[in-house]
């Protein structure tokens, strides 16, 4: 039984339907024949096998091009699968990967691309400062800077170091440096940010796509009023949004933002089995599956 939100039915193709229950379709496979076993430990899905059929599925659904209007839906449509008679239940769903700024954009440099993306970068940090009061938001921002030149990342060997050659700047180093910017000013509201909704941790990029912002993103970045974002905005045409509105389109028109659909996001499902629940989780960009993790 697949349940979808009524709001958006009529927005969901058939295609679409079938790209998203793709992903979770070789887990329900899977879990059919560990049931066969009736071992516990069976529910536990092979990763490596798993891994090869998601990405095979993936990429034959999706593709490395889909259009916005296919990225929306998958975003806005949580796919649940139930069984009439027996136990086994599965809430799978996607969101972008790409609809928020890195936080490698706050190093400085002199690039003229590595400025602008800084420039874009410390501006949102300074509206953040402004809307929740931080004490010294000058102070966080060199602090991050500072870190960031580093490359400093709490893993080690040659896994750490690809990842800091790549920019890659995860949570566990951003809210290091939170943790510093907390001792030495004793400002406790820099934990109640939604850090999320502005900014993206992880592995670094050249552009955002701008069609999927969160409100307070698009606000903070063009200087359009939040609710009038909230009423006005939504996800999947940026670029009327802001002509309507009469925003700088010259930010908008920088290699800032994509220009076309980004093939990236984060896909989890959560499923229960026997006694026991399981989770996995995955990223999806331009055509590959990356960072396959399955727990119990």
């Amino acid at each position: 039984m697949v349940k979808m939100r009524p709001a958006i039915t009529l927005f969901i193709t058939l295609a679409v339907i079938v790209a998203m229950l793709a992903l979770v379709g070789v887990t329900f496979g899977y879990l059919n024949r560990a049931r066969a076993k009736a071992q516990d430990k069976s529910a536990l899905i092979e990763a490596n096998l798993i891994y090869a059929d998601v990405s095979n599925i993936v990429n034959k659904f999706i593709g490395k091009k889909p259009s916005t209007g296919t990225l929306k839906s998958i975003y806005n449509t949580p796919i649940s699968i139930q069984e009439r008679k027996g136990p086994f239940n599965l809430l799978a769903a996607c969101a972008p990967l790409r609809a928020a700024i890195p936080v490698a954009w706050l190093k400085e440099g002199s690039g003229i691309k590595t400025q602008r993306r800084y420039s874009i970068a410390s501006a949102i940090l300074d509206e953040i400062g402004v809307q929740n009061r931080l004490k010294d938001t000058e102070e966080l921002k060199s602090m991050l800077s500072k870190a960031l030149e580093s490359g400093y990342s709490y893993e080690f060997g040659e896994s750490g170091r690809l990842k800091r050659d790549r920019g890659y700047f995860g949570k566990e180093e951003f809210y290091k440096v939170l943790n510093s910017y907390f001792l030495k000013t004793g400002d406790k509201k820099v934990f109640k940010v939604n850090w999320e909704r502005y900014f993206s941790f992880g592995e670094n990029y050249s552009q955002i796509d701008g069609d999927f912002l969160s409100s307070k993103l698009v606000s903070a970045i063009f200087g359009i009023d939040e609710q009038i974002v909230n009423e006005d905005f939504k996800s999947g045409n940026l670029r009327k949004f802001l002509m309507d509105n009469g925003a700088d389109m010259d930010i908008y028109n920088s290699e800032i933002f994509a220009k076309k659909a980004v093939a990236a996001m984060e896909c989890s499902a959560t499923y229960s089995f026997g006694k026991g629940s399981y989770s996995l989780k995955f990223d999806y960009i331009n055509g590959k599956v990356e960072g396959f993790d399955v727990q119990q």
